[in-house]
């Protein structure tokens, strides 16, 4: 309906104007358009995740791009990462078992052929120089008497020597040689250690007694040397030297025969009975009828 006004200053007839309602219209459409946006400011959340449902069915790789675009780096970080599907792995094609195959029957093993002694022997031979031990003494300024009535005389001798001992390799043959076939070990029967070689090596007259008449010093370098030599072999049986060549022997001999034979090996000794053995060199004799007397240190006749 149209409103009608007057104006009561001018006496002047006022004609009606009529107001058009233009201005609430415009009102009106700006409320709506208000409300809408409104509206889809707070729908946005679920038009968003509808959008990205769609997006994330076309093509899940764009999802994630898209929603990198809108999110922050915090917020990426925290969603879970595309994990492919595992891809088809075929199930092992079946292997049969093998087949059976039996086991060999035992055979018996041949006894082996023992080693000739014949052999044994030729080849113990080789080793005998191992098996000799030796001992150097030296005697200084021992006294020599010579009794030969109104010439008798005497001097002090220095002298230096070698004692050697071993075994006879001459008493071993091939009944030194026996074998167990039971226990397939070989056993040794060898001689019992001696002494094999004795010699004087220096003597020398370092000082002489006073005689009326002229003494034969040769003679009594030369039984210097029988009663020194006495010395040297009581003075190495002492020491052991006899014990130390028999166990020389029985670990040389006995491990060359073990490793020419691979077996076990023992070795044994003839009994010893009284003073062990020495070669005519250990047992010098004076000669002219001269005999030593120990309790009086002298040579007469």
């Amino acid at each position: 309906m149209a409103d009608w006004k007057y104006k009561t200053s001018d006496t002047r007839p006022v004609y009606p104007v009529e107001v058009k309602s233009s201005g609430r219209g415009k009102i009106a459409w700006l409320g709506w358009i208000i409300a809408a946006a409104a509206l889809l400011y707070f729908m946005s959340p679920w038009i968003a995740r509808a959008f990205l449902e769609l997006s994330r069915g076309a093509n899940e790789s764009a999802y994630y791009d898209l929603l990198s675009d809108f999110m922050g780096e915090a917020e990426l970080l925290t969603l879970p990462t595309h994990t492919p599907l595992p891809t088809y792995t075929p199930a092992p094609t079946y292997t049969p078992f093998p087949t059976y195959t039996p086991v060999p029957t035992a055979t018996s093993t041949p006894t082996p052929t023992p080693v000739p002694p014949a052999f044994i022997i030729q080849q113990l031979e080789t080793q005998a120089q191992l098996v000799v031990v030796k001992k150097e003494l030296t005697r200084r300024s021992f006294h020599v008497g010579v009794n030969d009535g109104l010439c008798s005389h005497g001097g002090d001798f220095t002298a230096q020597g070698v004692i050697e001992a071993g075994i006879d390799f001459d008493k071993v043959d091939e009944d030194s040689v026996a074998y167990d076939s039971r226990t397939q070990t070989y056993t040794l029967k060898l001689p019992a250690p001696e002494f094999t070689s004795c010699r004087i090596e220096y003597i020398r007259l370092v000082k002489n007694s006073f005689s009326m008449c002229n003494p034969d010093w040769d003679r009594a370098r030369t039984l210097a040397e029988v009663q020194v030599m006495k010395e040297f072999v009581a003075d190495s049986l002492e020491d052991g030297l006899i014990d130390d060549a028999a166990e020389r022997t029985e670990l040389i001999l006995g491990e060359f025969v073990r490793t020419i034979t691979g077996k076990r090996v023992t070795v044994t000794f003839e009994e010893q009975r009284g003073a062990p053995k020495r070669d005519a060199s250990c047992r010098p004799r004076a000669l002219g009828g001269w005999r030593y007397s120990s309790s009086k240190n002298l040579w007469e006749k």
